[in-house]
């Protein structure tokens, strides 16, 4: 048997800003999804907080280490699912935690000691034209 509700319907289009009738303060770039992750009290700043409330399910569809650095990107938090050897659970956390936004992993820079035999020898095994000098 069908229910009737008394009370008036909300659909998502009666929540929409109108072009021009919005204040400054009313603009996305002014809008903060700032979210406490941790308890904290009146005053205080949260020990832990996501610059989105996103949080992936620990369930094995949805959570694995692409999950994880997406929502990491974004200022979410994803949490690896347990129902897999330890083992596999440890390589998951391990490229997470390995992953470096904007930054690429290089094996073609050599240490200030070495020489320039080894600068060419690295040239022609990588291909490069260029080589970087660091301390690490």
């Amino acid at each position: 048997m069908a229910t009737y509700f008394e009370e008036p319907s909300r659909t998502f289009n009666e929540y929409l800003l109108v072009p021009g009738y919005s204040s400054v303060e009313c603009r996305p770039d002014n809008v903060s999804l700032r979210t406490p992750v941790t308890k904290y009290r009146k005053g205080e700043e949260p020990l832990i907080s996501l610059n989105i409330p996103l949080v992936s399910a620990i369930m094995q569809s949805v959570s694995d280490d692409r999950m994880a650095v997406a929502l990491a990107k974004e200022g979410g938090l994803s949490f690896i699912f347990a129902s897999q050897s330890i083992e596999s659970e440890v390589a998951m956390v391990t490229r997470v935690k390995s992953h470096k936004a904007g930054f690429v992993t290089s094996d073609s820079n050599i240490r200030p000691d070495q020489t320039l035999a080894d600068i060419l020898a690295l040239k022609e095994k990588t291909g490069h034209s260029t080589v970087a000098v660091t301390d690490d």
